[in-house]
């Protein structure tokens, strides 16, 4: 079975789990000041599996599903037995690598939390765009338009 589908069902479960749960989702997302003073440095991993509500994990997923299988693919095909191995650890630094400015900004703000997949999926669907930047991205079979928008559109949405 495809990784991209486990990090997807993975992610869903414990974001489901964790909408309804507060105590839950303040140990999982990311909060600078107890990375850095209480030394929990698994919530630069873990917030990356929990999401806000419904919409953000759905943005986020919709966009991981569509991309990265394809990595998946280049990677098994590039690296052969070690392609999977290095498709997780691509998605898992940058989760973690996104999470550092954060980190550094906010080390003393104890009020601070944020948390996603936007690092590890941008990760994915960029390294795609590199493999295919006209690889056709078909929403509903109906509109259909090149990767490299759709990673625009990504970054945006993200931000936004």
């Amino acid at each position: 079975m495809s990784l991209t589908y486990w990090i997807i069902g993975i992610t869903a479960l414990l974001s489901w789990y964790s909408f309804d749960k507060p105590k839950v989702l303040g140990k999982l997302l990311l909060n600078p000041y107890r990375v850095v003073h209480d030394r929990e440095y698994y919530r630069l991993v873990t917030s990356g599996f929990v999401h806000a509500n419904f919409p953000h994990l759905l943005w986020n997923m919709f966009s991981f599903y569509f991309f990265g299988q394809v990595i998946e693919f280049y990677f098994n095909y590039l690296f052969g037995p070690a392609g999977p191995i290095l498709f997780i650890a691509l998605y898992v630094s940058a989760i973690v690598i996104s999470d550092l400015p954060s980190c550094f900004k906010h080390k003393n703000n104890p009020g601070y939390n944020s948390l996603g997949a936007s690092g590890g999926v941008a990760a994915i669907i960029f390294a795609s765009i590199l493999f295919q930047p006209l690889q056709d991205i078909c929403l509903y079979g109906v509109l259909c338009f090149p990767g490299f928008i759709f990673g625009i559109a990504y970054i945006v949405g993200s931000y936004y």
